[in-house]
């Protein structure tokens, strides 16, 4: 089961799932919002207070007040950044579209550990992409692990290395395809 690791991550998107270590998923609609109106979000966002909006964010809410919630168990590190989500794509502004949807943190990474001495979330950060109506986020953690099996890790890290060339040629290859596509190449 994956909560049964002694470490579980968790990243949340509109419409994704959870990534996890050990590559245990958890699937659903993760569209938390931020529950205020549009108007008062952009403009605590354009007054640099978008801190002030953490109070409203649905996520935060269930879990703080909704006991039930599968993911109360959870820590996600400081929100210092705007909102990732809703903007037209290729630009930096907010939904424009007849929706005029409300911008909000639908981009999130938690974490669960059983020992909190042996993990420190060391950065917690979004990225100006604008391909998409999302911006992407990061975190980088710093991990005490019990442990290293010197065999498995060279193994592991082999086949992380294989799998990670493969992907920057498929994501090279798409990115390459969208500029034709659009004219820009």
């Amino acid at each position: 089961m994956v909560l049964d690791h002694e470490i579980v991550f968790v990243s949340i998107r509109s419409r994704y799932g959870l990534l996890v270590l050990k590559v245990s998923q958890f699937s659903g609609d993760m569209n938390y919002r931020i529950e205020a109106r549009r108007e008062v979000v952009i403009a605590s966002v354009r007054s640099g207070e978008h801190q002030n909006l953490q109070v409203y964010d649905q996520l935060l809410k269930e879990m703080k007040l909704n006991r039930g919630f599968r993911l109360r168990s959870f820590q996600e590190g400081p929100i210092d950044f705007i909102p990732t989500y809703k903007y037209d794509p290729r630009t930096n502004e907010f939904d424009t579209s007849p929706k005029k949807r409300t911008p909000a943190w639908c981009d999130r990474i938690l974490w669960r550990v059983l020992n909190s001495s042996r993990t420190v979330q060391t950065q917690y950060c979004r990225w100006e992409a604008n391909i998409s109506d999302h911006r992407p986020i990061s975190a980088v953690f710093d991990l005490t692990v019990k442990s290293i099996n010197p065999a498995s890790r060279a193994t592991v890290k082999s086949d992380v290395e294989k799998e990670w060339a493969g992907l920057q040629q498929r994501l090279l290859s798409d990115l390459e395809e969208f500029y034709i596509d659009w004219g820009i190449l």
